[in-house]
């Protein structure tokens, strides 16, 4: 593990055990594309490995956009996200009513986010995370910073930065490497 890594920091991932996090410009690099075929969107492969492996690790995983999207709705059905929420309504209330279904509270989540609907998430966050590009306000309240931007693997990198201060991390890439 990487040695700015402080003690504090360690025991935040130690009991993270709901993982969540904006779309917009955290799993996509922010860009909406509008067409004849409606909407398009780019999310990074790793992101979606990370997340599955966090399932196979015990730790849910759940979605909290403020904009309704198809594309984000095929995206989760296809990783087997466990809790999406995408409504125009603050995103405390809605990850409280996660985190209620989930049975965690704030000290047990993570929550990634980048811009100014995630601030109020962020500031109640167990373990809060901005990706590398996200606003200022986002950045200052985060515990962690990602080296890398949002839509380009920031996720995956979290949840390397999670996995292994919980010590599964060596397990998962021996299993690979059989």
């Amino acid at each position: 593990m990487a040695a700015r890594i402080s003690a504090s920091l360690k025991k935040k991932l130690a009991r993270v055990r709901l993982f969540l996090c904006d779309v917009d410009g955290v799993l996509t690099d922010a860009t909406v594309s509008m067409g004849e075929a409606g909407e398009t969107k780019r999310f990074h492969i790793r992101d979606g490995l990370g997340l599955r492996l966090l399932q196979q690790n015990g730790i849910q995983v759940g979605w909290v956009s403020h904009r309704p999207s198809p594309a984000t709705t095929k995206r989760a059905k296809d990783l087997k996200i466990d809790y999406l929420h995408q409504k125009s309504v603050p995103k405390v209330g809605a990850i409280e009513g996660i985190q209620r279904k989930a049975g965690v509270d704030w000290e047990e989540t993570c929550y990634v986010g980048d811009d100014l609907f995630d601030l109020g998430a962020l500031k109640r966050a167990g373990l809060a995370v901005s990706v590398a590009d996200g606003l200022a306000e986002a950045r200052a309240i985060a515990d962690y910073v990602t080296r890398q931007p949002g839509g380009m693997g920031a996720v995956r990198e979290i949840v390397e930065v999670i996995l292994k201060a919980q010590g599964r991390w060596e397990r998962i890439v021996e299993e690979q490497l059989q």
